[in-house]
């Protein structure tokens, strides 16, 4: 876990999950560090999104690439 960057606990939550859900629904928190130009292009170093507990990396890509087309 970063102490310095930006994190964003808003972030749109994946397809399942809605903001807040928690572990109600089989969600979990995960913390995304973005490093070089990604973190540029993202505009901050770290985040949390919500996700499915079950998510290949594949998908977690695309959710990211969800929230950061850039």
């Amino acid at each position: 876990r970063l102490s310095s960057g930006r994190r964003r606990h808003s972030a749109p939550a994946a397809e399942g999950c809605p903001p807040g859900a928690g572990g109600s629904m089989r969600c979990q928190q995960v913390s995304v560090l973005y490093f070089a130009r990604s973190a540029e292009l993202a505009g901050l170093r770290c985040e949390t999104l919500s996700v499915p507990r079950q998510i290949t990396s594949l998908q977690l890509w695309e959710e990211i690439v969800k929230v950061h087309p850039r």
